[in-house]
């Protein structure tokens, strides 16, 4: 029970959360919008606010996690988390750790093990053919780079449309727009139906 207390507490500062996540996602336009105006010092400070922001999305979609299973223990959730601070809190979290990985390919370097790991298992298993070894080394190769390249790409294209500099200051905006809400006890959803 003390966990579940625990996670309750630390879900009601959500907030803090938001606000910190949102002004890391809209980074590029606080950059953009400050003296700086060498492109290459723009650059490095985007990228050091893409590897600051990592562990925040990563604490983000933890903190979405906790949401969900707090409210599978119907224990129940703070009254301060709604399904605007649910959503902003996972798309912040997939902005934040998508931006700083998107150029990364783990699936060249995930078949290139897989493979050395099938080959060694076959020299373990007492396989001396050089050309065994190597077809099933190339074999397990091509089989995982092509089932993960299809994840990749699906991957690259989410990574591509979130880390875009707009839809990141969108996503932000709004993020810090709803932690600054839920300090006075309101959210997004109290604003819709005047907007209707």
């Amino acid at each position: 029970m003390a966990l579940d207390d625990g996670l309750f507490l630390l879900i009601s500062w959500n907030f803090l959360l938001l606000i910190i996540g949102g002004c890391i996602a809209a980074s590029w336009l606080l950059i953009r919008l400050s003296s700086v105006s060498d492109s290459e010092d723009i650059s490095s400070l985007t990228q050091k606010t893409a590897l600051l922001g990592f562990p925040v999305g990563i604490f983000s979609i933890l903190m979405t996690g906790a949401i969900f299973y707090l409210d599978s223990q119907l224990i129940g959730v703070p009254p301060s988390v709604d399904i605007v601070t649910l959503i902003c809190l996972g798309i912040m979290g997939l902005v934040l750790i998508l931006r700083p990985i998107k150029d990364f390919k783990f699936g060249t370097v995930l078949s290139l093990a897989i493979g050395l790991l099938g080959a060694a298992i076959l020299v373990f298993l007492g396989a001396d053919s050089v050309k065994i070894i190597a077809g099933f080394f190339i074999l397990l190769f091509l089989l995982i780079y092509g089932a993960v390249r299809l994840v990749e790409d699906l991957y690259l294209i989410i990574a591509e449309i979130l880390s875009h500099p707009l839809i990141s200051v969108l996503i932000g905006g709004i993020s810090v727009f709803q932690g600054l809400l839920q300090i006075f006890n309101f959210s997004l959803l109290d604003f819709l139906p005047l907007l209707m």
